[in-house]
């Protein structure tokens, strides 16, 4: 455990930090193998994802990357020809983050929120690049133990210049307290979440030829839910195809450690779930502008049957299209698991 005075100079340092700017090229182009690989793990067939011609009907130049997915094609190599071996007895374990010469004393890290903002789509060739930056420190107690909130921005932009998304995120960097004892639990409910234990783990088939517009929507409204079932297999090949290899995700020995039941299903993850709840909702000529902030709030673990869900909170008319602000949630057996907003466009006529 450390000091009062350790973990002092360690978030000193760290605010040192705020500012400073790292920039990276993803090191593989945007692959529709990739866009496959994730799709498969959510048996989603969305055709703008899939399909050039389809997709060029509703304004693309061909099939789209699901925009939860930009942030992979923005990673650098893990390893190089020519670099020494990074796997051996006392390496540091590559867990799919990036990083820089600032100093992580703490042992244990977990997302704790995150958003992404989305300008223009990334297409199979395109290859992005990524400038960082912290932009603030909070140290907090958790439930988890005594850490820092890092809160980290992205701006993903495609090599040839155009702006791609930005994402904000938000690391909580910890040392699990001694007598810490896994629960799952977080901050109370701020409403009821959904009752899952019903939930089927099979979603019903979109008819993509349907298409709701502007008109169709009123605040209050309710989008029908999106359930995905967790099984270790598909936690797994979900962070295989994201390349997010932290601990907390595969190896349930790790997560324990660090205060958790079991490993936890991964941010993006959760971004996939409410994009594609959000692309069920508002078709193939409805635009997903931001998705976020929302914070994870309770754990999703193997065997659980996650619902996502979400609600109208607000209306903007404009010329072609109308923007629709949304509550938009991921529950779990524990109850909420995450919260938070969304930003969708959808077409006037």
């Amino acid at each position: 455990m450390k000091t009062e005075i350790d973990r002092t100079v360690a978030i000193e340092e760290a605010m040192r930090w705020i500012g400073r700017e790292t920039t990276y090229d993803g090191v593989d182009e945007v692959s529709r193998n990739d866009i496959r690989r994730k799709l498969e793990v959510y048996c989603f067939d969305c055709p703008i994802y899939t399909d050039d011609a389809v997709a060029r009907a509703h304004g693309y130049r061909m099939a789209i990357a699901p925009g939860a997915m930009i942030p992979l094609w923005a990673l650098p190599a893990y390893w190089s020809p020519g670099d020494p071996p990074i796997f051996g007895p006392g390496l540091t374990a590559k867990d799919g983050s990036v990083r820089t010469p600032m100093p992580s004393p703490w042992k244990n890290g977990l997302n704790a929120s995150s958003e992404i903002a989305f300008f223009e789509p990334a297409y199979p060739g395109d290859r992005l690049r990524t400038t960082t930056k912290l932009v603030e420190v909070k140290p907090r107690k958790t439930h988890l133990g005594e850490g820092v909130f890092l809160i980290s921005e992205l701006a993903i932009t495609k090599q040839s210049g155009e702006k791609v998304a930005v994402r904000r995120n938000a690391s909580f960097r910890y040392d699990a307290d001694d007598d810490a004892k896994p629960s799952g639990k977080g901050k109370p409910d701020e409403e009821p979440a959904t009752d899952v234990s019903t939930a089927s783990p099979f979603n019903e088939p979109i008819d993509w030829s349907k298409q709701r517009r502007f008109g169709d929507v009123k605040v209050g409204d309710d989008l029908p839910t999106f359930n995905l079932w967790l099984s270790y297999q598909r936690i797994v090949m979900s962070i295989a195809v994201d390349r997010m290899f932290s601990g907390i995700h595969h190896n349930r020995d790790f997560a324990r450690e660090g205060g958790l039941e079991d490993i936890i299903f991964n941010t993006r993850g959760y971004d996939m779930t409410m994009e594609l709840t959000l692309r069920r909702w508002i078709g193939l000529d409805g635009r997903i502008v931001k998705i976020g902030p929302f914070r994870m709030r309770k754990a999703g673990h193997p065997g659980d049957t996650l619902v996502c869900g979400g609600r109208v909170t607000k209306v903007e008319p404009n010329e072609k299209y109308g923007l629709v602000t949304l509550a938009i949630w991921v529950d779990s057996p524990r109850g909420r698991g995450t919260l938070g907003e969304a930003t969708v466009s959808l077409p006037i006529s």
